[in-house]
This record gives structure tokens, C-alpha cells and sequence, in this order.
């Protein structure tokens, strides 16, 4: 499947960083360019980002959606050049998720499916994945395939949900050689992040999959000679299936309740039933391709996969063999790229999913 990397690569010489239109342009345009005339293509644009949506349908209800993103995080232009050996395509995207667009690209392409389809491609998941969230407000699917999660053919059964929070605390000045005339607000939010780390220690690696509450940043104080009376700490907070954002706001107004908490960003857990026919379907045509059998797993990041869960959409998240997303030497496996592409024409392809 040589397409498969003919299309990468020119994915990826489309530098499609946040504020750069043109690049998004260009590349949206060369997509466009490539696919038969059967298919129905159309563009939406949501807070000045665009997305297209590719179908074999005019139905917004469908079998099946596949939802890819073409944006990319930044990086120099060493980081974003191009490069490949026997095994491995690196580069910004190769698994961060233009390989898995060349793939879907290429089946789409090269394929009739009697399933109805369609094929997101956003512009802002690196940033805050608007253009889904929209996306999914006008379309409606019976299952849903959203290539960004995991490693080497790994299901991911659950993704933490995120709660950014911005916490407050006005208190009363005074001089720093009297601190007892007055209340330091920058320890009493310390205090609230301590107890609330006591509560949610944190996890030591991956494998560790529980809630984390980080402690992103922190502002206080505009005197080295004063005992600060105002201070504003941000925290992020990526929570399993045994936390809601109401248990962590009624913990916070426990230890503090004079401190003021405002919720920045919400991101909901996403969750996959794999014991759902489809799901089960997928992974036996994983394992019939692969030869051996799928792990399934819970990760700790989040994807789009999110607005699916929201609507209780079956979700299919897996990756191929790839790694160092977001850093130097971004790689995608080339032959994971084509048994990725196999076991998508294969499974489409069964007359279950219809």
C-alpha cells in the first residue's frame, strides 16, 4: 500500500499548526482533490476553524462515523520535517494523526461500502475539539471510530475526563514583618491543594490509572515586603469513573469554604462498552488480522471520542505502532499503517455493522 505513505507525506508537508489558515487551507483542497466524485464533501466552519466531513450519504443518521483531525501541535522545523527509513515514517502528525487520515483516506478512496459513512476531519483537537462537539449536534451514528488513543493496536476502554478549575482567595494584608496581623492567600490555597492531593495522591506512572489533580499554576502577591492578601491558583484534574465534578467542588468548599472556585473546562469521561456486538465485532476482526489477541485498556488522555460518549454512541479508539506524539522523533510504523487499513476494509465490509 504504497498510496497509504504517498498520502502521508503530503499531509505532512502541510504545516497545520493553530493560526495557520493557509496551511489548513491547502491541505483541506489536496483532500478534496484526491477523492472520487461519488463521495459527497462538505466544509463547516466553527469559530473561524474548519472541518470537512466526507459521506457516501446526504443522511446525517449513519452506521458509522470515523473521526481524524489534520491539526498538529507546534514544533521547529526539524520537528516538522518529513523523514522515513525501512520501518518508520517520523515527523510532527506521523501518529498525531495523519498516518491514520492517509489510511482512511486511502480506503475511502479505493472502496465501496454499503454501510453509511462519514469522515470527520477537524482543524482543533489539539486546541479544544469545538469542531466536533459542533460536528456532533447536526450527525448521528450507530458507532463511531475515533483513530487517537493507545499504541499497537491497543482498545481503549476508558479515557479520564478533565476538570480545569480556578480557585481564589481574598484575605487581608499586612506587613511582612507582622504576618500575624493579617492571612497569607497564597498558603491558604497551598492548604487546599495539599488536602486535596492527600485525599488524590498521585499516580506514579501509567499504570497507576487513577484520579490527578495538578497544579498548573499559581499568582499571588505584588510586594516581597507584604503578607499577599489576593492569589489565584489553576488546577487540572484528570478524574476516573469514581470522581464527578461535584464531589471534587463539595471536598474544596469542605477544606475552604471562603475560597472562591470557578470552572474553566469541563471535559467529559470517555467510556466504551466492550461488551457492546460491535465493539465485540471489531475486535475479533482485530484479532483475525493481527493473529493474536487485542489488550484493552483505561488511558489517561483525552480525545474526541468524548462527544461520542455524550451521546452514548458506541466508540471504537485504537491506534497503530507509533509514538513520541507532541516531541522530537514522531514516528508511525509503516506496516501497522497497512494492517490498520486491513482491518478497517474488513470490518466495514461485514454485514453486521449495517
Amino acid at each position: 500500500m504504497e498510496e497509504i505513505t504517498k498520502i502521508l507525506k503530503k499531509l505532512m508537508s502541510f504545516k497545520t499548526i493553530d493560526r495557520s489558515s493557509l496551511e489548513f487551507d491547502k491541505l483541506f483542497e489536496y483532500i478534496k482533490s484526491i477523492l472520487p466524485n461519488n463521495l459527497y464533501q462538505t466544509m463547516y466552519e466553527f469559530n473561524n476553524k474548519k472541518s470537512l466531513v466526507i459521506s457516501n450519504s446526504e443522511s446525517k443518521n449513519l452506521d458509522l462515523i470515523i473521526c481524524t483531525h489534520i491539526d498538529v501541535v507546534y514544533g521547529d522545523d526539524e520537528t516538522m520535517k518529513y523523514k522515513e527509513d525501512e520501518t518508520n515514517i517520523y515527523g510532527r502528525g506521523a501518529i498525531d494523526m495523519k498516518g491514520q487520515v492517509a489510511v482512511i483516506l486511502s480506503l475511502i478512496k479505493n472502496n465501496t461500502f454499503n454501510t453509511k459513512y462519514a469522515v470527520f476531519i477537524t482543524s482543533d483537537e489539539e486546541i479544544d475539539g469545538n469542531c466536533c462537539r459542533e460536528l456532533m449536534k447536526i450527525y448521528n451514528s450507530k458507532l463511531a471510530i475515533v483513530p487517537d488513543g493507545g499504541n499497537n493496536f491497543e482498545l481503549i476502554e476508558e479515557e479520564k475526563g478533565l476538570i480545569q478549575l480556578k480557585l481564589t482567595a481574598n484575605t487581608i494584608s499586612a506587613h511582612a514583618s507582622t504576618p500575624y496581623d493579617g492571612e497569607n492567600a497564597i498558603l491558604k490555597l497551598l492548604n487546599v491543594y495539599n488536602k486535596l492531593i492527600k485525599k488524590y495522591p498521585l499516580p506514579v506512572s501509567e499504570e497507576d490509572y487513577k484520579t490527578s489533580i495538578n497544579l498548573s499554576k499559581i499568582n499571588g502577591g505584588d510586594s516581597i515586603n507584604k503578607v499577599p492578601d489576593n492569589a489565584t491558583m489553576y488546577l487540572d484534574i484528570r478524574y476516573t469513573s469514581d470522581v464527578t465534578l461535584e464531589g471534587i467542588l463539595n471536598l474544596i468548599n469542605k477544606i475552604d469554604s471562603n475560597i472562591d472556585v470557578s470552572v474553566v473546562t469541563e471535559g467529559i469521561l470517555f467510556k466504551t462498552d466492550i461488551n457492546n456486538k460491535l465493539i465485540k465485532k471489531y475486535i475479533q476482526t482485530c484479532e483475525e488480522v493481527l493473529n493474536r489477541k487485542i489488550v484493552v485498556k483505561k488511558v489517561t488522555s483525552t480525545s474526541d471520542g468524548i462527544y461520542f460518549s455524550e451521546k452514548n454512541i458506541p466508540t471504537i479508539i485504537m491506534n497503530p505502532c507509533g509514538g513520541n506524539a507532541h516531541s522530537q522523533n514522531e514516528y508511525v510504523n509503516i506496516d501497522s499503517l497497512k494492517k490498520l487499513y486491513e482491518i478497517y476494509e474488513k470490518f466495514i465490509k461485514k454485514e453486521e455493522i449495517i
